[in-house]
C-alpha cells in the first residue's frame, strides 16, 4: 500500500481506504464504489483517483456538488499527502503509509480535526495503555471514536475498547453525564446486548470496555452480500428477534438506544447469536458532546435509519423510533439497501417523512408475506401505526415465526 485515505468528518470518520499501486480509487455512495460512503450529500459515483508511478491523480466524474481539495473546487489535480478532499460534507486526507503516520503528534491532530485532535491520535494507541487496558488492534470505527481489541489486565480478559474522539472531553460536565449514562448500563446483562464493563476517563480520552464479540457487523454482512437477495430472510427474521428481545430489556429500564443501524449490531460466528451495541451512547453523546462530533446543521448518526419523527427533533421520540430504526436495518438485511435513499440530504429526509418503501418482496422474492407486512408496519411513517412496544413486535415476530416453521 502506497497510501491511504482517512475519512476525517462525516458519517464515517475515521475509516481508511488503501490506495495500492496501479489501482482506481472511486469514491461515492454506490455500492459499485469502493467506498460505499454514507453521507447522502455525496453522489453516487462523485469521484476517483488514479495511482500510478507513485502519484495520485483525482478526478471529479460530473457530481452534483462538487469536489474540493483544500477548499478549492476541482476537474481534476495531482494530489500531494496531507491534501484534504471534501465530497459532500465528508471530508478524507491523504497520507503516505509507513509507522510514523500513526505515531504524529497531537499537533497533526488538531489540523486533521479544525483544532482538536484526531484521527493519528487514536491510530496511536495501538501498542500502549488507557487505564489498565492494553491496546491491541483497532477493530473498527465510527463517527464517535474507534473500537480496538484490547486486553483487561485487571480482570485478564479481552475486550472491545471503544475510545471516543479526544475534543468530546472538553467539557467537564458533558463528560459527567457520559460516565452517568454509561454507568447506568452497567448493571445490565442480556444474551442480545454487548455487555458494557466499565466507563470513564483517562488523560484526554473517554472511553467504554465492552464485551468483545468475535464476529461480523451487519453493514459488514450486507456489504459482503454483494447483490440483493444473497442474504437468507431466514437472517433477517433472526436479526429482528434478536434485537426486538434487546430492546424489550431495554424497555424494561426505559432505555432509548436512538441509533439502531446495521453498524451498532454484531452477529456472533460461533452460534449466530446478534447482539446490539452502543446502547445509551447516543443519549450519552447528547449536547456538547454531539456537537463537537458532529457539523453544524448536521442529523447526528445514520440518517439512512433514522425514523421519520426523528429528523424532526428529539422531543417527539420514544421508544417506538427504536421499532422503526430496527425495521430500516431489516430491510437492509432483506434487500442489501435502506428503505430510502436520495442525491442530497433534503430529499433523503423528504423521502424519510413522505415516500413509501419499495416492498422488501420486489429484491427478495422469496420473503413470506406475512413477514413482509410486519417489515413495513415497523416502517410506518407514523409511531402509532407501528408496533407500541417491543413486546407488541415480539409476539407478531412469533407468529410468524410460527406461521414459517422457524426458529431462532
Amino acid at each position: 500500500m502506497l497510501a491511504q485515505l482517512v475519512v476525517i468528518s462525516g458519517p464515517q470518520q475515521g475509516q481508511t481506504f488503501s490506495l495500492d499501486e496501479g489501482r482506481t480509487l472511486a469514491i461515492g455512495r454506490a455500492e459499485t464504489t469502493d467506498t460505499r460512503l454514507t453521507d447522502p450529500t455525496v453522489s453516487r459515483t462523485h469521484c476517483q483517483i488514479e495511482i500510478a508511478g507513485g502519484k495520485f491523480r483525482l478526478r471529479d466524474l460530473g457530481s452534483r456538488g462538487g469536489t474540493y481539495v483544500n477548499g478549492q473546487p476541482i476537474s481534476q489535480c495531482e494530489l500531494a499527502p496531507g491534501d484534504v478532499i471534501r465530497v459532500g460534507r465528508t471530508e478524507l486526507r491523504l497520507l503516505p503509509e509507513g509507522p510514523d503516520e500513526a505515531s504524529r503528534p497531537a499537533e497533526e491532530g488538531r489540523r486533521q480535526r479544525g483544532g482538536v485532535p484526531g484521527v493519528s491520535v487514536l491510530l496511536g494507541l495501538v501498542g500502549k495503555k488507557i487505564a489498565h487496558f492494553e491496546i491491541q488492534q483497532k477493530l473498527a470505527t465510527g463517527c464517535s471514536g474507534m473500537v480496538f481489541r484490547a486486553h483487561d489486565g485487571k480482570e485478564d480478559r479481552t475486550v472491545a475498547l471503544k475510545v471516543l474522539w479526544p475534543d468530546t472531553a472538553a467539557d467537564d460536565e458533558a463528560v459527567r453525564r457520559f460516565v452517568r449514562a454509561m454507568k447506568t448500563m452497567l448493571p445490565i446483562r442480556h444474551p442480545n446486548i454487548v455487555a458494557l464493563y466499565g466507563a470513564g476517563k483517562t488523560g484526554p480520552f473517554c472511553w467504554l470496555a465492552m464485551e468483545y464479540v468475535e464476529g461480523e457487523s451487519l453493514t459488514q454482512l450486507i456489504q459482503q452480500s454483494g447483490v440483493a437477495g444473497v442474504l437468507d430472510w431466514r437472517q433477517a427474521f433472526r436479526v429482528a428477534v434478536h434485537v426486538g428481545r434487546a430492546l424489550q430489556e431495554a424497555y424494561a429500564h426505559e432505555i432509548l438506544h436512538r441509533n439502531i443501524t446495521p453498524a451498532n449490531i454484531l452477529v456472533r460466528t460461533a452460534d449466530q447469536m446478534v447482539k446490539l451495541g452502543d446502547l445509551l451512547l447516543a443519549k450519552a453523546l447528547a449536547g456538547s458532546l454531539v456537537r463537537s462530533i458532529t457539523q453544524t446543521g448536521q442529523l447526528v448518526g445514520d440518517v439512512y435509519y433514522m425514523s421519520p419523527e426523528r429528523t424532526r427533533g428529539e422531543a417527539e421520540m420514544d421508544g417506538r423510533s427504536d421499532i422503526y430504526s430496527l425495521g430500516a436495518t431489516v430491510y437492509a438485511v432483506l434487500t442489501g439497501r435502506p428503505p430510502f435513499e436520495g442525491d442530497s440530504l433534503l430529499e433523503l429526509v423528504a423521502k424519510l417523512r413522505e415516500a413509501e418503501p419499495v416492498k422488501p418482496s420486489t429484491y427478495q422474492p422469496d420473503i413470506p408475506d406475512e413477514f413482509e407486512r410486519l417489515v413495513l408496519r415497523m416502517l410506518a411513517k407514523r409511531p402509532d401505526d407501528r408496533h407500541q412496544t417491543p413486546g407488541e413486535l415480539l409476539r407478531d415476530l412469533e407468529r410468524v415465526g410460527r406461521y414459517c416453521g422457524v426458529t431462532v
